[in-house]
């Protein structure tokens, strides 16, 4: 079964360079790592995500293939945790983009229609 899962995040930076464009440009490479994961894991289903510029906030949204939801918000979170620490690498000179400490960031399930 797929679980169409959804999560926002915010994210700070403290680096001098820090920018709406420098937001952006760590939010397409975000992007492209999770198409990467896709292509090599068929139980991924249409990643996707919207981002906040301003707000330095991304919205994470996914369809993931497992047997119960525990088990498809397990496999969410570690992919979407992959992507953040692939686009990390190989940045020197951009600007370093922490999640903020959010109690528990907001995860829910959503229709496919929504997404």
């Amino acid at each position: 079964m797929i679980h169409y899962l959804r999560m926002d995040a915010g994210f700070s930076s403290d680096d001098p360079n820090d920018s709406e464009d420098a937001f952006d440009a760590f939010t397409d490479r975000v992007f492209d790592e999770l198409l990467n994961l896709q292509a090599l894991d068929v139980g991924i289903v249409e990643p996707d995500l919207t981002a906040g510029l301003v707000a330095r906030r991304i919205s994470f949204l996914m369809g993931i293939e497992a047997s119960t939801q525990d088990d498809a918000i397990k496999l969410f979170l570690a992919n979407v945790q992959c992507a953040l620490h692939a686009a990390e690498c190989n940045t020197e000179g951009f600007p370093r983009y922490e999640p903020t400490l959010d109690a528990k960031p907001s995860l829910r399930r959503i229709e496919a229609a929504d997404a």
